[in-house]
């Protein structure tokens, strides 16, 4: 049996008919993101981004994805604006 996920970018949350929670892989949140798998382990690594594990699978809550992102954009901008 196939399961599928659907991750809505737009307003950050995940429909998995299977799932009461609001979790994103490594991969999900680097495309929120629009970086790379390997810069999301960087940023849980520095302990810029949230995780927990379920089971033995990392996860990331779409909030805290989110959040980051909307941080980021704002950092970006008063670089921008700054210059």
């Amino acid at each position: 049996m196939i399961r599928t996920t659907l991750v809505l970018v737009t307003d950050f949350t995940v429909q998995d008919p299977a799932s009461d929670h609001d979790d994103l892989t490594a991969l999900e949140a680097a495309r929120i993101l629009g970086v790379s798998k390997l810069h999301v382990i960087d940023l849980l690594e520095a302990g810029e981004l949230d995780f927990h594990w379920v089971g033995s699978d990392l996860r990331f809550d779409v909030a805290d994805v989110a959040a980051y992102k909307a941080g980021r954009e704002h950092r970006d901008t008063e670089e921008l604006v700054a210059v």
